[in-house]
């Protein structure tokens, strides 16, 4: 059995699909399985590291696609058509009977030519939903769920689903979500996200160069983001937030983004509030070789999704954080994925969106409490290595991938 995986980008890519299935294929049990990657030649998010070279099991076959993943609108539009198109094309080649496809959800929709093409060519289809389309583009105002085309694409998205032999879900939460559109509870499965927890160990601040390099002074406290503060992302109460306490004279903190997104223009800056913006500032991405050092120069971490967005993406980046050992805030749905994760892990707190005198009130305790700090970061890292470890989770996907190749069905069932 050949394993055939597709995803918009991989390797050298650094955007957070490429990294994730990078981890997979790094470590899943391939004995007399030859591994094929179809990705797009177009990259989303650059890294410094991108000459390392890819194992030898692995071959990439390349679709074709604009330089930049996604410039515009327009561009990811291209991109989007030529991957489809590209996918038929290599996968009409490349994938036999009784070969397993493994496929993600970037670009959105691809289950439905992959599931086309899978029957054809007699092979086995796992999607592996990092998100959920189109129902997230009309939630953030993309579309009417009403609409005639976006109802067909569901009806399409849902029997691609149920023709699958499994469906990996990242939440529990999403499972719900895909569980209401038909979906055989014996097709669906919880494998969640993870992040390298023997790389992102926890660094104490004092020994982090990066601190140095982006001329933070030695006394503040960083509240700290990391990743693309997208569309799907609530920035405005923390924004709120930080206002507030500087304003109040909490002039030891700052607040600072690594990374992209189309909600950096939210930003304060110099010339509409010059007394605020300063203790407001942007780095961008760091090639995950760095991810350690970028994690630790936050002395506490936040990261938000619009509420209704709930089940319909899972924010990965709590993953690296919780490794990194730094106390978690979370803006979002209180009852949600994350919310709950860190409920359990005793790592942090979550907030309502809009709820900026809780959320400054918790910021104000954290940044004069160190112990506390240290505490809830402790608490979070114990939990990772006891619950989120990436050898636990490759060791569900083995299972998956096992039960597949000896023809048999997979017990549903939310992974360990």
């Amino acid at each position: 059995m050949k394993l055939v995986f597709i995803n918009r980008f991989f390797h050298p890519d650094q955007s957070a699909t490429a990294l994730m299935l990078g981890d997979l294929l790094a470590g899943i049990d391939r004995t007399a399985h030859e591994c094929l990657v179809i990705a797009s030649s177009s990259i989303h998010t650059h890294g410094d590291d991108i000459d390392d070279e890819l194992p030898q099991y692995i071959t990439v076959k390349r679709t074709w696609g604009l330089a930049q993943g996604g410039s515009s609108l327009a561009a990811r539009l291209v991109n989007f058509a030529l991957f489809y198109l590209g996918v038929l094309t290599i996968g009409m080649r490349q994938i036999g009977r009784g070969d397993l496809v493994v496929c993600l959800t970037d670009p959105p929709l691809i289950s439905v030519p992959v599931q086309f093409l899978a029957r054809i060519k007699g092979a086995q289809v796992v999607n592996w939903l990092q998100d959920i389309y189109p129902e997230t583009a009309t939630t953030l105002g993309f579309g009417s769920q009403d609409n005639a085309l976006i109802r067909l694409l569901r009806l399409l998205r849902n029997r691609s689903w149920n023709h699958a032999h499994a469906n990996i879900c990242i939440g529990q939460r999403m499972k719900e979500r895909v569980a209401h559109c038909g979906v055989p509870n014996d097709k669906l499965h919880v494998i969640p996200n993870w992040a390298e927890e023997n790389m992102l160990t926890p660094l104490p601040r004092e020994n982090n160069p990066l601190r140095r390099e982006w001329n933070l002074p030695e006394d503040s406290i960083i509240v700290g983001y990391s990743g693309n503060l997208g569309r799907a992302h609530d920035v405005g109460t923390m924004l709120d937030a930080g206002r507030r306490l500087i304003r109040e004279g909490e002039t030891h903190l700052q607040f600072l983004f690594v990374g992209g997104g189309v909600k950096h223009a939210l930003l304060p800056t110099p010339a509409d509030e010059p007394l605020v913006a300063p203790y407001f500032q942007v780095r961008g991405y760091r090639p995950r070789s760095e991810l350690r050092l970028s994690l630790a120069v936050a002395d506490i971490h936040w990261l938000s999704l619009e509420p209704e967005l709930e089940g319909l993406i899972v924010p990965s980046k709590f993953y690296g954080v919780i490794a990194a050992g730094r106390p978690i805030i979370f803006i979002g749905d209180t009852d949600g994925e994350i919310a709950q994760l860190i409920s359990r892990a005793e790592c942090g707190r979550s907030f309502r969106k809009g709820d900026v005198e809780g959320l400054s009130d918790f910021i104000r305790m954290l940044g004069r409490d160190v112990r506390l700090r240290e505490r809830l970061g402790a608490n979070g890292r114990d939990y990772c290595e006891a619950h989120l470890t990436r050898t636990a989770r490759i060791a569900d996907w083995n299972r998956i991938l096992q039960k597949v190749d000896e023809g048999t069905a997979v017990a549903p069932q939310t992974m360990s």
